[in-house]
């Protein structure tokens, strides 16, 4: 049986974007996903907190920008991560971060472009999962969507993505 997955999707202009996009695309038919645009719906609990309550995995799915999420990914943490803690109870779900960056992974290393593998950019999540009570996944990355072969690494990519959420 397939796990209830709760898709937070945090791009602020989602309609602009080609690579989270093609992730949510990928992913709209699957029956066992909740995509919830968290720059669309307001930041109030009961905007969340059922389908929160109903899922097993949750997703932050979200563009690399600037070392981090875009912001409001980091509102929805402040304004509910740790009251959800409680009611409805974040032990025992799983976490996966679901990121695209423009550049290769080969740049992801001490004295590569970026400096730090994304797992050590992203271990803010895995400490939130850590401190809730949740399962950390491996991270889910499509790189370099903004080099020359992206819209080949955007359809492999997202599919990879659908796949891994058919699995979960």
């Amino acid at each position: 049986m397939s796990s209830n997955i709760l898709l937070l999707s945090a791009h602020p202009n989602i309609e602009g974007s080609k690579a989270c996009a093609a992730m949510l695309e990928a992913v709209k038919g699957l029956k066992n996903v909740k995509v919830v645009d968290i720059y669309k719906t307001p930041l109030e609990v009961e905007n969340y907190i059922n389908d929160v309550k109903n899922a097993d995995v949750l997703v932050f799915q979200f563009p690399f920008w600037w070392g981090s999420a875009p912001g409001r990914l980091k509102d929805w943490l402040d304004t509910f991560m740790l009251g959800f803690m409680e009611n409805p109870g974040m032990k025992g779900k799983k976490l996966l971060v679901a990121t695209t960056t423009g550049v290769d992974a080969a740049e992801y290393h001490a004295g590569g472009a970026e400096g730090f593998t994304l797992d050590e950019i992203l271990r803010p999540y895995q400490v939130t999962a850590m401190y809730s009570g949740m399962t950390y996944l491996r991270p889910f990355a499509i790189y370099g969507t903004m080099m020359p072969d992206a819209e080949e690494r955007i359809a492999k990519g997202s599919e990879a993505y659908k796949t891994l959420l058919e699995t979960l």
